[in-house]
C-alpha cells in the first residue's frame, strides 16, 4: 500500500524520473570486453539492489568509455542509493557537462551537495533548476529544506520550529485538499486516522514517498517532502486514503490500480502550476486511456510481488462477503501532534 510506482523497479528506461537508469550503446573495449557488457552486468546489480558490485561495473564501463554521459549518470544514481553522496558529485557534473539544461538532475546534483553537508552549493543547484522550470517542486522543496539545515547550525532551536510549523500547515492543507476531492461523507469512517510526515520504508534505495500501515491506522509520508507544495502532498494522501477505506490489511492488483486512477483523475483535474515527474507520469498514463495505466500498475506491482492478489478481501466491494471489521473511533493510541484528522 505504497503510493511510489518509481520505487518498484530500479531499472525503468520508459519511466520519467529521477530512478530512470539510460541505455548505452557504447562498445568501446576495455580488458577485452565492451562498455556495454559492463553496464548490462552493472543494470544487473542495481535491479537486484547489489550496489557495491554495480559500482565496480560501472566504474569498468567508465574505463572503456570515460566520455560516457549516461553511465556517469547511472554510476551516480547508484552512489547515492548506496549513501556516499560525495562520490555520486563528479559523476553528476560530468554528466551535466554534457546536458546543462536537466532540470531533474541539476537538483539531484543539489540532493547530493545537500547531503553531503554543502550546503551553499546545494542552494545554487536548486536555484538554476528554478531558474529553467520555476514550477519544479522537488527542486523548490529541497531548496526550502537545505535553508532549513543551514539555519539549523545557526540557531537549531529557530530551525525545528520552523520545520514544526511547516509540517503542520503543510499537512493539514494537504488533507483539506483530499477531503475536498473525496465525495462527501467519504472521509467519515476515517477520523480514527493518523498522518504525518515521517521515515518511510526503503525500495530500491529510496525511500517511498507515502505508505498506509493498517494496524496503525496511519499514512506516512516521508519527511523529504515536508517542503512540498500541499497539492502534491494532497495527491499522496488521496492516494493513501483509497487503502485506508477498505478498512482491511490486504492490498491487491485492483486496490492499487484504482488508488492509482483516483489519484491520477485529482492531478489531472486540479493541478496545473506544478511540475512533478512522477504524478506527471501517472497523469500522463492515465490521459491515455485508464487501462493504461492500470497496466502498468498491474506490471510493477507484479514485480515487486509476484505473488499479490489480483483483489483483496474488501476490493472491489462485493455484497456475497461480508465488510471487514470497522475500527473503533477512538483508536487506542496517543495521539501525535500531526493527527489532523478530527
Amino acid at each position: 500500500m505504497i503510493s511510489n510506482l518509481s520505487a518498484y523497479t530500479n531499472i525503468r528506461p520508459s519511466f520519467k524520473g529521477r530512478l530512470t537508469v539510460l541505455n548505452s550503446t557504447s562498445t568501446q573495449g576495455y580488458g577485452g570486453y565492451s562498455s556495454s557488457y559492463f553496464k548490462n552486468q552493472a543494470d544487473e546489480y542495481l535491479q537486484n539492489g547489489n550496489f557495491e558490485k554495480a559500482i565496480e561495473y560501472y566504474k569498468s564501463a567508465l574505463n572503456s568509455d570515460p566520455y560516457n554521459a549516461d553511465i556517469h549518470l547511472n554510476l551516480a544514481k547508484t552512489y547515492g542509493f548506496n549513501s556516499q553522496p560525495k562520490e555520486a558529485i563528479p559523476h553528476l557534473q560530468a554528466y551535466l557537462n554534457r546536458n546543462p539544461e536537466d532540470i531533474e538532475n541539476i537538483t539531484l546534483l543539489g540532493e547530493n551537495y545537500k547531503k553531503a553537508g554543502m550546503f551553499s552549493k546545494a542552494i545554487e543547484c536548486f536555484n538554476r533548476a528554478l531558474g529553467i522550470e520555476p514550477n519544479y517542486d522537488y527542486a523548490k522543496r529541497n531548496l526550502l529544506d537545505t535553508q532549513n539545515l543551514r539555519l539549523s547550525y545557526i540557531n537549531p532551536q529557530k530551525a525545528m520550529q520552523e520545520r514544526y510549523d511547516t509540517a503542520i500547515k503543510n499537512l493539514t492543507e494537504a488533507v483539506k485538499i483530499a477531503k475536498n476531492f473525496f465525495p462527501a461523507g467519504y472521509m467519515d469512517d476515517m477520523k480514527d486516522m493518523t498522518v504525518s510526515f515521517d521515515k518511510t520504508s526503503k525500495m530500491g534505495g529510496r525511500s517511498n514517498i507515502a505508505q498506509y500501515e493498517h494496524t496503525k491506522r496511519k499514512i506516512s509520508v516521508t519527511d523529504e517532502y515536508t517542503y512540498a507544495d500541499p497539492k502534491l502532498t494532497g495527491a499522496y494522501l488521496i492516494h493513501e486514503f483509497v487503502h485506508g477505506k477498505d478498512n482491511d490489511p490486504y492490498t491487491s492488483v485492483r486496490e492499487e490500480q484504482d488508488a492509482y486512477r483516483t489519484q491520477a483523475q485529482y492531478w489531472v483535474q486540479n493541478v496545473h502550476d506544478i511540475y512533478d515527474p512522477e504524478m506527471d507520469y501517472v497523469a500522463d498514463l492515465y490521459t491515455q486511456s485508464a487501462r493504461a495505466l492500470d497496466d502498468r500498475v498491474a506490471e510493477i506491482y507484479k514485480l515487486r510481488d509476484p505473488s499479490i492478489a489480483e483483489v483483496s478481501y474488501n476490493h472491489p466491494p462485493s455484497a456475497k462477503k461480508p465488510k471487514a471489521f470497522s475500527l473503533s473511533k477512538a483508536a487506542q493510541q496517543p495521539l501525535k501532534a500531526y493527527d489532523i484528522i478530527v
